[in-house]
């Protein structure tokens, strides 16, 4: 190997490693947008380099135990949290609940805005969308809610289940389903739907983000990254998106 192929080699690694995550988040769809400006200011502050992993909760959390390369794990609900503790599976002490979130029924922009639910029931083949009520956290808030409220018998024959919250958002948007049950903040960032109705706090469990480090992965970066999310400045872009901070 002559000496410029030899500097070509290096060159091309350490721009490599240049552009490498130095920290992996595994990050519930619903926290997409938010998570993105927020890894944007942390990169360009400190220069180091954060890769996001979104999908739903209970998929990143069995990814997670299978020996998924994740450094931080935030997920939509308590339950995905627990079951990697029970795993083994993440850092003791780190885990803190960091976010809270609202459930809102939403509609398409052909569907009618007023009396909603009474059309909706009124209708032969329509289908509600909602992420997996088996397993997807926004889906099981859902389905516990329309259970509370003596509404699940009504549609649990008609729902269009979605792997996760922003997949059950798109079939509204694009008016493949008239209604939608999703997070108010992934609500608030769409043009093409309309919230109808907020569902009762009490009618479901707690909308709790936690957060916590994965076991053997608390490095000097990974906690930096850690405690930004836990910063002022990270708490204010939380609340501008929608999200109560805790």
């Amino acid at each position: 190997m002559n000496m410029s192929r030899i500097t070509l080699f290096f060159v091309l690694l350490f721009s490599s490693l240049s552009v490498s995550a130095n920290v992996t988040v595994y990050a519930a769809s619903s926290l997409t947008n938010v998570m993105n400006d927020i890894v944007d200011a942390y990169q360009d502050e400190t220069g180091e380099r954060v890769r996001v992993s979104y999908a739903g909760s209970s998929s990143l959390a069995r990814q997670i135990a299978n020996g998924a390369p994740a450094d931080i794990y935030l997920s939509a609900n308590t339950k995905w949290m627990d079951y990697l503790i029970e795993e083994d599976q993440i850092e003791a002490g780190s885990k803190v609940d960091l976010l809270r979130n609202t459930l809102v029924l939403i509609a398409s922009r052909s569907t009618p805005k007023e009396n909603t639910w009474q059309w909706f029931i009124g209708q032969k083949g329509f289908r509600i969308a909602m992420a997996d009520p088996r397993h997807v956290p926004a889906g099981i808030y859902g389905k516990q809610s329309l259970e509370k409220q003596f509404r699940w018998p009504e549609v649990k024959d008609h729902i269009a289940s979605g792997n996760n919250v922003r997949s059950a958002l798109l079939f509204v948007e694009r008016d493949e389903a008239p209604l939608g049950i999703v997070y108010k903040t992934d609500a608030l960032l769409s043009k093409n739907v309309t919230v109808v109705e907020e569902f009762p706090e009490d009618s479901h469990d707690p909308i709790v983000y936690p957060m916590a480090i994965i076991k053997n992965k608390k490095s000097g970066q990974v906690t930096d990254f850690y405690q930004y999310l836990l910063s002022e400045k990270a708490k204010n872009t939380f609340t501008s998106y929608g999200f109560t901070t805790i």
